[in-house]
């Protein structure tokens, strides 16, 4: 089997996909290697990436499967660059969408021929749980990329409020992105400097491990998102959440147990549930264990690429029948 990836980089899941598919590509346009291939992947539908997928598909006579994995269909595309994801979307043999919602949405534009299979595969080995919640100061993290889709103004807005109450909490964000001067600003605005801190760096997932285990809580404000899996890399860690209903996140669990949802974009009330768990470590101790146990049985690393990997073993297969 000979699979080309065409994306703007590797998955993470890149080697660990070798052991089922056998040859595996990568290429980020516009130099595309034409050859024989049984399978063609576009990472996602967009201009830069879906067309050229596309005409190597055609070329190349294989399959062609299109990934959609941000809540982007009814969002950020206009234009030109929705006009050309959609005739990506239409042309493909089949589209992944990583989670439900995504599957709706392409629905919502005539998109038949959907798999729907999450793109979350955690290191539950290396991400651990290291330091019980009661071990823990009052640390409330991100982590992942600092761009307008994450909606940070909103986190370091709430921190305002939360440091009237609770003079020791303290907001880590840790990532790098177009948004770095934004927050810069806005931390210096609300004078925040003490307590909040912006580490603008990737770390390696034994680092993520140690900060994950020292913080109370993850905060994820964003517009949309596909998993996301730095929530659930955190909750393998045994830490909870408090997250915008976006992303597999809101179909996996309920409010209440393994974190709470934001349902409304105000500072005040995300300043709120963050004070609720700070002063439990308890509850934010039965949460944590919990939210590990579902993300060890779903998203476990080998397991959850395995899936990922036979499901387009299974499409080819059918094909050829």
């Amino acid at each position: 089997m000979k699979v080309l990836m065409v994306g703007r980089r590797k998955s993470i899941a890149f080697d660990e996909l070798k052991k089922y598919w056998g040859e595996v590509i990568f290429s980020s346009p516009p130099r595309i290697p034409l050859k024989k291939y049984d399978l063609i992947i576009a990472q996602e539908p967009t201009l830069r990436i879906g067309p050229i997928a596309y005409l190597t598909a055609k070329i190349c006579r294989g399959k062609f499967i299109v990934e959609v994995h941000g809540e982007y269909i009814e969002g950020w595309l206009k234009g030109v660059q929705k006009t050309a994801s959609v005739f990506v979307l239409k042309n493909a043999d089949f589209v992944r969408a990583v989670n439900n919602n995504i599957a709706n949405q392409l629905r919502r534009i005539s998109i038949k021929k959907i798999l729907v299979i999450p793109s979350v595969y955690v290191r539950t080995d290396i991400l651990k749980i290291m330091k019980n919640q009661t071990e823990r100061e009052k640390i409330v993290l991100y982590a992942g990329r600092i761009a307008p889709e994450k909606n940070l103004p909103l986190l370091i807005q709430s921190f305002k409020h939360v440091i009237k109450e609770e003079r020791t909490a303290k907001l880590l964000i840790i990532g790098e992105g177009p948004e770095k001067a934004k927050l810069t600003k806005l931390i210096k605005e609300y004078n925040l400097d003490g307590a909040v801190t912006l580490l603008d760096k990737w770390l390696s997932l034994e680092e993520l491990a140690i900060y994950y285990n020292e913080a109370a809580i993850f905060v994820l404000t964003s517009l949309y998102e596909g998993g996301p899996r730095v929530i659930f890399e955190a909750g393998a860690c045994g830490t909870p959440f408090i997250s915008t209903p976006v992303g597999i996140l809101s179909e996996l669990v309920s409010d209440g147990e393994c974190g709470y949802f934001l349902n409304n974009p105000d500072p005040k009330e995300l300043a709120e549930k963050i004070l609720l768990l700070l002063d439990q470590p308890d509850l934010r101790q039965k949460m944590g264990e919990t939210f590990r146990r579902i993300i060890i049985e779903k998203f476990e690393w080998s397991k959850a690429i395995r899936r990922y990997a036979e499901a387009y073993i299974k499409v080819l297969k059918e094909d050829k029948t």
